[in-house]
C-alpha cells in the first residue's frame, strides 16, 4: 500500500487575484490576446443581451408573435457560433495566430456595423420579417459568426503557443477571468442606453460596441507585432524544451522496457439503441417546429440522411466507437440539458423580463440585474472549487444541479426585487459547483489520446441548449406570459422555467442505481 502527499490547498483569495497579477507579469504577446478578449467579451455578451429587445421591439415591431421571431435569431447567432468554431477552427494552425486574430475581429468589426448602420445610417425602417431591415441586420450576424468562430479557437491556440506546461495553466485562467469580466462590463451600458443619460438607445450603443471592436483590432495588431509572436513562440519552445529536459526519467524508461500492453476490448459494430431514440426524438421537434409547407420534406430527407449514415459499414462503426456510444458517458451529459437553459435566459429571458416586469431602477436598468451573474462567477468559482475539490463528482453534480435550478421557483412568487436577486445569486452559486466539476469530468473520464474528443462532445448538449431553448418555447413564453404590452403572468412561466430546470437533479438521482459504483471519473 502506498501512500501519496495530501494536495496543497489552495487559497480562494489568491486564485481570485492571481489572474491579475499573471495579467500584469504576461508577455506581451499574451497582452496582444489578453486586452482584446476582455474587449470582445464585453462587445459580444454586451450586444447579445440587447439582441432580443432590439428584434422585438424594433426589427419586428408589429409583428405577430415579435419574441418568438427575435428569439429565433438570436439562436442563429448562438447556436451559429458554436458550429462556426467546429469548423473554423483550423484556420488559427493555417494562417497563424495573428493573421486568424486580426481577421475575424476585422469581420467582426464589419459585422457589428452593419447591425448598427441598418437602423441609422442606412435609415432601414421596420417592416416585419425578410424586409430589408431584417435581412442587412441577418448579414451582419453572419459575418460576427464567421468572425467568431475563427476567434475563440485562435485566443486559445494562442494562449497555448505562448505558454509553457508550466504557465498554460495561468494563462488559461487569464482567459477565463477576463472572459468573465468582460462579460459583467455591460452592467454599465445603460449610461449609454438610457434617456436620462447620453440616450443613444440600442441601435447608439451599439455602434459604441462597434467602436471598441475596432479599438480591438488595432490593439492586436500593434501588440502582436509579427516579430513580437515569433519571439513568444521560440521563447515558450525553448522553455518547454528545458523543463522537459528537467524532468527525471521513470524507471521504464531508463530500461528501455516497452509498456504493458492489455488485450483491447471488442469495439461495438453497431449504432447502440439509446442514439436512435435520441435522434427520433430530434426528428420529432424538428417535425413540430419547421414551417408547415417544409414539416415532413425536411423530417424525411434528415430521417434519410441519418439512416444511411447509421446502416453503412464505416459511418455506423464510427458512431459505435463514438464518446456518445457509451451509455452511461450519453446520460450524464445530455441529463445537464434541463439545467443549461438557465444559462440561456441570462440573455434570452432576464433583459426582457426585468425591463417589462419591474419598475424603477431595477426596470428601466435592466442591465445591472441582467449582467450579475458574469461577475459573481468570476468571484465564486475559485472559492467553491477548493470547497469542493474533495468532493465525488456524482454527488457534486447532484448538489449543484439542484442548488441552480431551485431558485428559479423564487421568481413563480411573483416579480419581486428579493426573489429576482435572490434567483441570480443562488442559481450561480450552483453553477459554480457543478459546472467546473463537469467539464473536469469530461476531460479524465476519457480515454488516452482521445480528450479533445471528449471535450468537444461534452460542448455539444450547450449548443444543443443554445439552439432548442429558443427555437421550442422561450419567445412564446415571453409573447404568452410577459408580452410588452397588455397582462401578464410570470409566475407561470418561471413554475414552468423550475421544473424544466430540476428535471436534471431528478433525472441524477433516479439514475443513481443504474450508474453504480463502476460510474468512472477517470479514464481507463
Amino acid at each position: 500500500m502506498t501512500t501519496e502527499a495530501a494536495p496543497q490547498e489552495k487559497s480562494p483569495l489568491r486564485e481570485i487575484v492571481q489572474p491579475f497579477t499573471d495579467l500584469v507579469h504576461a508577455p506581451r504577446a499574451l497582452w496582444g490576446i489578453n486586452l482584446a478578449y476582455v474587449i470582445e467579451g464585453m462587445v459580444y455578451f454586451g450586444m447579445l443581451n440587447y439582441l432580443a429587445i432590439h428584434f422585438s421591439s424594433f426589427v419586428f415591431a408589429g409583428v405577430e408573435h415579435a419574441d418568438e421571431w427575435s428569439h429565433s435569431m438570436v439562436a442563429v447567432l448562438t447556436s451559429g457560433i458554436t458550429i462556426a468554431m467546429l469548423v473554423l477552427g483550423f484556420v488559427a494552425d493555417k494562417w497563424g495566430i495573428r493573421q486568424a486574430l486580426l481577421s475575424a475581429l476585422f469581420l467582426m468589426f464589419v459585422g457589428r456595423s452593419l447591425i448598427s448602420a441598418a437602423p441609422t445610417v442606412l435609415n432601414l425602417r421596420p417592416a416585419g420579417p425578410w424586409s430589408p431591415l431584417h435581412l442587412v441586420t441577418m448579414a451582419g450576424i453572419l459575418l460576427v459568426i464567421i468572425g467568431y468562430g475563427m476567434y475563440q479557437p485562435a485566443a486559445y491556440a494562442g494562449v497555448r503557443k505562448f505558454t509553457t506546461p508550466k504557465t498554460a495553466g495561468m494563462g488559461f485562467a487569464m482567459l477565463y477571468a477576463l472572459m468573465n469580466l468582460g462579460g459583467w462590463l455591460p452592467t454599465f451600458a445603460f449610461l449609454l442606453r438610457d434617456r436620462q443619460y447620453l440616450g443613444l438607445g440600442i441601435p447608439g450603443t451599439y455602434w459604441v460596441y462597434t467602436g471598441f471592436t475596432l479599438i480591438a483590432f488595432l490593439a492586436t495588431a500593434f501588440l502582436l507585432a509579427p516579430r513580437t509572436v515569433a519571439e513568444a513562440e521560440r521563447q515558450a519552445r525553448l522553455e518547454t524544451e528545458a523543463l522537459k529536459a528537467a524532468q527525471p526519467k521513470s524507471d521504464k524508461e531508463l530500461k528501455g522496457a516497452a509498456p504493458a500492453e492489455t488485450e483491447p476490448a471488442r469495439p461495438r459494430e453497431y449504432v447502440p439503441v439509446h442514439l436512435w431514440i435520441f435522434v427520433l426524438l430530434v426528428l420529432v421537434a424538428i417535425y413540430w417546429r419547421a414551417p408547415g409547407p417544409w414539416k415532413l420534406r425536411l423530417t424525411a430527407v434528415l430521417a434519410l440522411i441519418w439512416l444511411v449514415v447509421a446502416l453503412l459499414p464505416p459511418t455506423a462503426r464510427w458512431l459505435a466507437r463514438h464518446p456518445l456510444a457509451d451509455g452511461k458517458f450519453f446520460f450524464f451529459i445530455f441529463a445537464f440539458i434541463p439545467v443549461q437553459t438557465l444559462f440561456t435566459y441570462n440573455w434570452l429571458i432576464l433583459p426582457q423580463y426585468i425591463n417589462r416586469s419591474f419598475a424603477g431602477w431595477i426596470g428601466e436598468k435592466f442591465e445591472i440585474a441582467s449582467n450579475l451573474n458574469p461577475i459573481l462567477i468570476f468571484i465564486l468559482v475559485p472559492i467553491i472549487a477548493a470547497a469542493t475539490q474533495k468532493w465525488r463528482v456524482y454527488d457534486t453534480m447532484i448538489l449543484g444541479t439542484l442548488v441552480m435550478a431551485a431558485p428559479a421557483f423564487l421568481n413563480a412568487i411573483g416579480p419581486y426585487p428579493w426573489a429576482l436577486f435572490g434567483y441570480i445569486v443562488i442559481m450561480t452559486v450552483g453553477e459554480a459547483i457543478w459546472q467546473p466539476r463537469f467539464l473536469q469530468y469530461a476531460a479524465e473520464v476519457a480515454p488516452r489520446g482521445r480528450t479533445g474528443e471528449y471535450m468537444g462532445v461534452a460542448q455539444l448538449p450547450w449548443f444543443l441548449t443554445k439552439l432548442l431553448v429558443p427555437l421550442l418555447y422561450s419567445g412564446y413564453m415571453m409573447d404568452r406570459y410577459c408580452p410588452a404590452t397588455g397582462p401578464k403572468n410570470t409566475k407561470l412561466m418561471w413554475f414552468v422555467f423550475g421544473c424544466i430546470a430540476i428535471s436534471s437533479t431528478i433525472l441524477l438521482v433516479l439514475a443513481r442505481p443504474w450508474m453504480g459504483r463502476d460510474f468512472k471519473t477517470k479514464s481507463e
